[in-house]
């Protein structure tokens, strides 16, 4: 028996809470990089029986809007220094 699989972005899930929130007097913040928020997210809809996935073009435009030297620094800042 095949099922399909369901896919929805986490960032999208994201968005439309706040916006649910907002609409109920609720103010929200993200701090930081929103990675918790992202994380939390992904877990309610793989509790839900639905996959993950961000949308190609999203994941590509946010790729391209940060240069690779940010992200070549972001990742030397976690790495110990060599002997």
């Amino acid at each position: 028996m095949t099922t399909n699989r369901q896919y929805f972005d986490p960032e999208h899930l994201v968005r439309e809470v706040r916006e649910l929130l907002h609409l109920q007097g609720i103010d929200t913040e993200i701090p930081g990089d929103a990675k918790l928020a992202r994380t939390g997210a992904s877990m309610l809809l793989r509790g839900l029986g639905v996959t993950p996935a961000m949308n190609g073009v999203d994941a590509l435009t946010r790729a391209i809007d940060k240069p690779w030297v940010e992200a070549d620094d972001a990742a030397a800042e976690h790495r110990e220094p060599s002997k």
